[in-house]
């Protein structure tokens, strides 16, 4: 986001330049809490809910553990359809992990939306040109 008066619009100044690669994007999941960041999955498959279930069952308790959460952990997702889905619920469920309650749509509200923005801005000193350059970065930071 860049925050301009219309005097300057096409101020050099005031613009960010981005590169983009052929090569596509690289899709992550991420956790935190106030001890720290768990753990960064770089996601290879189509996001759905079997993929997501499966990211959840590699990382989410690791994190836990690696951040001491192991006696009250309570998750946060969005509600997006994947997070919400039988599987995934059944699978929290039978771990018996607390999913915190909160409106649909206020990506405002969800911290990990303010740690993507943080992440975004340290990446910016970075400067990779291939997808395993990216990835390192990303885990750097």
């Amino acid at each position: 986001m860049v925050w301009r008066s219309t005097s300057e619009e096409y101020n050099p100044r005031c613009t960010v330049l981005t590169v983009k690669h052929s090569e596509g994007s690289v899709m992550v999941w991420g956790c935190f809490s106030r001890s720290g960041v768990g753990n960064l999955c770089f996601i290879d498959n189509i996001m759905d809910r079997f993929c997501y279930r499966e990211i959840l069952q590699k990382n989410l308790l690791q994190s836990a553990m690696k951040l001491g959460l192991t006696r009250s952990l309570v998750f946060q997702h969005d509600n997006d359809p994947k997070h919400t889905a039988k599987i995934v619920k059944d699978w929290l469920k039978g771990k018996k992990i607390e999913v915190l309650k909160w409106p649909a749509s206020s990506p405002d509200m969800n911290p990990i939306e303010h740690m993507w923005d943080e992440l975004e801005r340290r990446m910016k000193k970075h400067h990779p040109s291939n997808k395993e350059e990216l990835k390192q970065a990303l885990l750097q930071e």
